[in-house]
């Protein structure tokens, strides 16, 4: 219950601050509705182009994961498709480390039948892992371009410190838990037995097969660590995308044609986006993206509309569309 008025307190936070920020730049509405009602159709269909193949990148991460743990290939590209999109869709929505994805992925594997739900497990857990390291090669880029040109601000420092600890937990907690079957099992039941505590039940035994699958299938890792290598290049090829749609948005409204000021931008909102206490980044990724777009000179208004344009692309449709199909697999896994 505190934790749900936490964030509920949050977002009211964040939606007064997001509030406050229009109400204070009010003026520059006009100017960021011109800019949108006069963007240029052609570079909306680039945006349009590059989104799809940033969603392509993603399922290619997934099957490329999987192939290396042994729970399937690229052969299932096509299968997991509307998986993946599910999957986008739920990770938007609910804040969880992007752990809220795997669901989708565990409702198509009993759809299937398939009873190897450990390597599912394990080639998701790596994906979204790796997805990281993608992103941490991206905001490497982003920060030297903006240390170069001297425009490196306190907030960006605070929430690189903030995600670098946080990613730090994260890969611990996994060596950790990988390094030993003993620690992974403990690990995989804490949810359960968590579960058991706040319900005030007595403690049940949990499976743990599924841990030792999952064990199993980073083994396989370890032992041929090189084979993970184009899942590392899609992970990194999907912020490239990433950024090339907020550039392609930039173009459209007027705000420029500047490939690496929208590559600091992205990786400033995403980075605003991680740190945030909103689902999708909502408010920080608005802000962060505009505020980097408004330092390089282009006006607040041209550079909200711009973000607008991203966050249609990245944000709202791929929630849209996979909510739909998230609650198909759900309704019908088979």
């Amino acid at each position: 219950m505190l934790s749900r008025r936490l964030r509920v307190a949050a977002a009211l936070l964040v939606v007064a601050a997001v509030a406050a920020l229009v109400w204070a730049n009010r003026h520059e509405l006009p100017a960021a509705g011109r800019a949108l009602r006069d963007a240029d159709p052609r570079w909306l269909a680039v945006g349009a182009g590059v989104l799809l193949v940033w969603i392509a990148n993603w399922v290619l991460l997934h099957v490329a994961a999987r192939r290396v743990t042994g729970a399937g290939g690229y052969h299932e590209f096509a299968a997991l498709l509307p998986v993946t999109v599910a999957s986008i869709a739920l990770n938007l929505a609910v804040k969880s480390g992007n752990l809220a994805g795997l669901a989708a992925f565990s409702l198509h594997a009993r759809g299937r039948g398939t009873r190897d739900q450990g390597r599912i497990t394990g080639a998701y857990l790596a994906a979204a892992q790796t997805a990281e390291v993608g992103f941490v090669v991206t905001l490497a880029a982003g920060l030297a371009v903006v240390c170069w040109d001297g425009r490196l601000e306190r907030a960006e420092v605070v929430a690189t410190v903030l995600f670098s600890i946080g990613l730090l937990a994260r890969v611990v907690a996994l060596v950790a838990a990988v390094r030993s079957r003993e620690v992974l099992r403990r690990v995989w039941a804490w949810p359960g037995r968590l579960l058991d505590r706040v319900l005030r039940r007595e403690p049940r035994e949990r499976d743990t097969e599924a841990a030792d699958e999952f064990y199993d299938a980073v083994a396989a890792i370890r032992a041929r660590p090189w084979t993970a290598l184009p899942a590392v290049c899609f992970a990194v090829l999907i912020d490239v995308l990433g950024a090339a749609v907020l550039w392609a948005s930039m173009v459209a409204v007027g705000a420029g044609d500047r490939p690496l000021v929208a590559l600091v931008a992205y990786a400033v909102s995403t980075l605003f986006g991680i740190v945030g206490v909103l689902p999708g980044g909502v408010g920080f990724v608005e802000v962060g993206a505009a505020a980097a777009l408004a330092s390089y000179g282009i006006p607040v208004g041209v550079s909200a509309a711009a973000v607008l344009v991203f966050r249609v692309f990245v944000f709202w449709l791929p929630l849209a569309l996979g909510g739909v199909l998230a609650w198909r697999l759900r309704s019908s896994p088979g």
